[in-house]
């Protein structure tokens, strides 16, 4: 919900840098090389880090990455407004854990218009952008994927959901490990995203159907 310029974001990445720094003793460098290569893997820094061999302890990882959200999230009334006026019954999808994923929430203002949270205490060992993981969570909440619309900024994420059929916005970010680096750039977009937008607060503008 809230944009990859926020910098909250830089904030993340740096605490996982540190943490990887102090557990493994890698330089700043390394630590960022491994971090970037994690999330390339799996979409999901901690899943991905396992699965380039890495042990550690995935749940101390996260929560030290993620701590801090107050400090970097605050009310948005634009988003609020926006969400609140969307009839459609919203739940979130991460690839983070539901713990932070909920503080987020909280600390811009939201967390009371989505009916549930799923990361990734409940997905285990699948995630986004795997099919397992959009099953796992569209069963959960009883939605088809038919009748679903999904909003992202990883690309990765839209192109998955869309061949689930999916209805897709793409919220477009400048960033250099988010969006059109992950995947085929700009014909990915134009195939797989239904809506491309730079902020969820546009989505009115862009698609003022899902608003009757």
């Amino acid at each position: 919900m809230y944009l990859n310029s926020s910098p909250y974001v830089k904030h993340t990445r740096a605490r996982a840098r540190q943490y990887l720094m102090r557990k493994f003793g890698w330089t700043a460098e390394e630590a960022d090389t491994q971090r970037r290569a994690a999330l390339a893997a799996r979409n999901q820094t901690a899943l991905g880090l396992k699965a380039l061999g890495h042990d550690l302890d995935t749940d101390e990882f996260v929560l030290y990455m993620r701590e801090g959200e107050e400090e970097y999230l605050k009310p948005d009334i634009a988003l609020r407004a926006t969400l609140e006026a969307l009839p459609q019954r919203k739940i979130v999808m991460t690839n983070t854990r539901e713990g932070p994923a909920r503080r987020a929430l909280a600390c811009l203002g939201i967390d009371d218009l989505f009916s549930g949270v799923y990361g990734a205490d409940f997905m285990g060992d699948t995630c986004k952008p795997e099919d397992a993981a959009f099953a796992r969570v569209l069963e959960a909440c009883g939605a088809e994927a038919a009748t679903s619309a999904m909003f992202e900024d990883s690309l990765r994420n839209v192109i998955a959901a869309k061949k689930l059929g999916m209805t897709t916005m793409f919220i477009r970010c400048e960033d250099e490990e988010v969006g059109l680096s992950e995947a085929g750039g700009e014909a990915d977009v134009q195939t797989f995203a239904d809506y491309k937008i730079h902020s969820v607060t546009e989505l009115r503008q862009a698609a003022p159907e899902l608003f009757n």
